[in-house]
This record gives structure tokens, C-alpha cells and sequence, in this order.
């Protein structure tokens, strides 16, 4: 299944991270855990790709 993530500054250094899926579900939990978000932005794709799968992974288990 193919998932899509945003994120959202919420404050005091945490993001709320939303995961929705191809049905249009979606699930959120919030992380202090600025290494991820900012490696969510890298301008490096590898990077991206790798920090996008983390996330998706931390939010399915959270929620």
C-alpha cells in the first residue's frame, strides 16, 4: 500500500506527522525528534526517501 506523509510544526520543537493512505485514511502522532523532521527536507533524495520510510513506519506503529 502506498502511503503519503506531512508534517506539521505544532511547537516547542514538535511535529505532528500525518500518514494517509490510497483509501484516504489517516493516521497521525507527534515527535519531538528534529534528526527526522530535518532529515525529511535533505537535499538529498537518498536521505529523503530513507527519513519519509522512518516516519511512515513511526506513525503506523504509534497510532
Amino acid at each position: 500500500m502506498r502511503y503519503t506523509l506531512s508534517k506539521e510544526f505544532i511547537g516547542y520543537g514538535h511535529y505532528r506527522l500525518t500518514v494517509k493512505d490510497e483509501s484516504g485514511k489517516e493516521k497521525s502522532a507527534v515527535t519531538g525528534n528534529i534528526d527526522l523532521v530535518s532529515r525529511l527536507s535533505s537535499e538529498l533524495e537518498v536521505e529523503r526517501e530513507k527519513a519519509t520510510e522512518e516516519a511512515i513506519n513511526y506513525v503506523l506503529q504509534e497510532s
